[in-house]
């Protein structure tokens, strides 16, 4: 059954985050992508084995990403603390279109639904921990995020690690798709609060809608 809100009609036509200097976005093609992580990891550490560790980090994150060969995905990566050697967290936000005949509170509510289904799914090499759903709203229109736990062991590992992941789902009015991002810490303690402070950062999120005929 869908709601008596008018359907979504106008397609996103671009879409931007600004969040503090400490996240940097990942190119996944073009002539940009040669050597960009160990460029990087150049300019933020002095460090030698901290910058070839880093660096490394980096360019494994960024071919991982780009084999995903979706054009409509864009990364970045947060680097608060670069004399560590490593990076926090992986951010990938995309826009993905509403179901047909389905308002945004209806994609929105279904979206809901499937992020708290994820409370105790297993599957092999992947448990989910703990699953924490919340909804708010942004300047870019109203959302729904899960903030989750997950253990994950690949044959052969003598220990499980653990994912820090938030997702959110952010819904602008009128538009017929909409933008999900998924912040992914490998680890816990990258970061004090991390739903707050990924909120933050979706909060910078802008959408341009196309223009009314």
């Amino acid at each position: 059954m869908t709601s008596r809100t008018p359907l979504p009609t106008r397609d996103i036509v671009d879409l931007n985050i600004n969040p503090e200097p400490t996240w940097y976005p990942i190119p996944l093609g073009g002539a940009e992508t040669a050597l960009w992580g160990e460029t990087l990891a150049a300019e933020v550490v002095t460090d030698a084995l901290s910058r070839r560790t880093l660096g490394a980090q980096l360019t494994a994150l960024q071919v991982r990403l780009a084999g995903i060969g979706n054009p409509r995905v864009s990364c970045a990566v947060w680097v608060p603390y670069p004399e560590s050697g490593r990076a926090s967290c992986a951010l990938g936000f995309e826009l993905t279109d509403i179901g047909a005949g389905l308002s945004s509170a209806d994609a929105a509510a279904q979206q809901l639904a499937e992020m708290q289904a994820d409370e105790g799914r297993r599957f092999p090499g992947t448990e989910y921990l703990g699953v924490t759903t919340w909804e708010g709203e942004v300047e870019a229109g109203p959302f729904v995020a899960a903030h989750n736990f997950i253990s994950r062991r690949d044959p052969g590992d003598a220990e499980a690690t653990i994912e820090e992941r938030t997702v959110f789902a952010v819904f602008p009015t009128g538009a017929a798709q909409f933008v999900q991002l998924v912040f992914s810490a490998e680890g816990v303690g990258a970061f004090v609060n991390m739903p707050r402070q990924t909120e933050e950062v979706v909060a910078t999120l802008r959408v341009e809608l196309e223009e009314t005929a």
